[in-house]
């Protein structure tokens, strides 16, 4: 399994057209709007690597409205960190 996250930037009169758009996507586990530098931040877990590519390049980043992305790919996860006083 590959997890990877995604920020992204659109148009915001489109908003709610390009977060509905991008809950159709494969893999997507979470869909969060932001008020930060980026609109939108998801979550994608998806079998390969070359899946991966595919969402990412092959469709969110050719949809309409959407200006730029990044995506990140998490390499090893442990579940949430914790420090101990």
């Amino acid at each position: 399994m590959v997890i990877a996250y995604a920020l992204i930037n659109c148009d915001l009169d489109h908003k709610s057209e390009v977060m509905k758009k991008l809950s159709q996507l494969p893999g997507i586990l979470e869909l969060v709007q932001l008020d930060a530098a980026y609109d939108i931040l998801i979550k994608l877990e998806l079998e390969t690597v070359e899946e991966l590519k595919e969402t990412i390049k092959g469709h969110l980043r050719k949809m309409p409205h959407i200006r730029n992305s990044i995506a990140l790919v998490a390499i090893e996860g442990k579940g949430t960190f914790v420090e101990q006083e």
